[in-house]
């Protein structure tokens, strides 16, 4: 099975999906790991450096590559924002991924977010004050395609890891 993880920024995908992945003895590939792999800059870097269009364009072509390996067993991590574009979408269709949202309480995910700012290309220009509004209002934004482009919605509340690991497991039929 070829699983995507996508989500907001802050939602877990990286995390939780590399340890499905171990857990399960799958491959697993963060897209934003892959991306930083073949451009030899931070994702920070490409943003600062290049912008987000053109980041997004070297988003395609690296999700393009990995995509057209002809995986067994793959979970593969996508950004934030992956999801958004529709090629990126239609992509994944034509590989019969299953794509999985995970889908994080607003509180939840700004929580997380605060602490992570300077991490967060989207963020680190967006003056504290003004944060929570933005993160609520990008989210609201992305929130509708999530959920439409999603075979699975799994809702990630306040559970600790393991608990989070397991829904996400259940879900798939992968225990």
């Amino acid at each position: 099975m070829k699983i995507a993880l996508f989500g907001f920024m802050g939602s877990g995908k990286s995390t939780l999906g590399k340890a499905l992945a171990e857990k399960n003895a799958y491959v697993f590939i963060d897209l934003d790991e892959a991306i930083e792999t073949k451009t030899g800059l931070s994702i920070s870097q490409i943003f600062e450096a290049k912008g987000e269009i053109v980041f997004r364009k070297i988003e395609h072509q690296v999700l393009k590559d990995i995509v057209k390996r002809d995986y067994t067993n793959l979970i593969l991590s996508l950004g934030g924002g992956t999801i958004i574009q529709p090629t990126n979408r239609k992509l994944l269709e034509v590989k019969n991924y299953k794509k999985i949202y995970l889908d994080v309480q607003t509180d939840v995910l700004i929580e997380r977010l605060l602490k992570q700012k300077n991490e967060r290309p989207l963020l680190t220009k967006v003056p504290e004050e003004k944060l929570q509004d933005y993160i609520n209002a990008l989210f609201l934004s992305r929130k509708s395609i999530y959920e439409n482009a999603s075979d699975i919605r799994i809702s990630i509340e306040k559970e600790n890891f393991e608990q989070s690991l397991e829904k996400i497991s259940l879900y798939l039929n992968l225990n």
